[in-house]
């Protein structure tokens, strides 16, 4: 599968968040090909804050006890650039690349990472996965105007507008 690919399971994931009425942000994890662990947003189902895509499919791969270095040779795939929280749980889950579609210039952690990661880690046993973002930037941005349509206010349509 192609990267394009990839990102497009993780939108059409994203879609069935907003179709619960969730903020349309997925979460695929790949080896090679193959799905491991797959999440969308749950925080209006769960009423809980933190159940991001993203850490709900780490915590599904770290139940399946993968070694590291065959995390290291996994994707993690998202439909919007991963929180502090999320990446520094993708640091530790060893995982080895992120890519993602949409920047999330006030809370995004990705662009911070990159730009401080070495200076602060120069003995670690951790290593920062190597991140791309723009894959499919304009589909996840649909889904997004989407929750903005159907929503209206509210504070999540606030911070949803950050990323527009």
């Amino acid at each position: 599968m192609t990267v394009n690919e990839k990102m497009k399971l993780v939108l059409n994931l994203a879609e069935e968040a907003l179709k619960k009425n969730e903020l349309p942000i997925a979460c695929i994890i790949f080896y090679n090909d193959t799905i491991i662990a797959q999440s969308h947003t749950s925080e209006s189902e769960d009423k809980r804050l933190l159940v991001h895509a993203e850490l709900k499919a780490l915590l599904e791969l770290d139940q399946k006890k993968c070694k590291p270095r065959e995390k290291a040779q996994m994707e993690l795939f998202t439909n919007l650039e991963p929180c502090m929280m999320c990446l520094g749980a993708s640091v530790s889950s060893f995982v080895g690349k992120i890519y993602y579609s949409l920047d999330a210039p006030s809370d995004g952690a990705a662009k911070w990472a990159r730009k401080t990661w070495h200076e602060h880690h120069i003995k670690s046993s951790f290593c920062l996965p190597d991140i791309t973002s723009g894959i499919l930037e304009a589909e996840s941005k649909e889904l997004f105007i989407r929750y903005i349509d159907i929503h209206k206010e509210g504070p999540l349509v606030e911070w949803v507008k950050t990323i527009l």
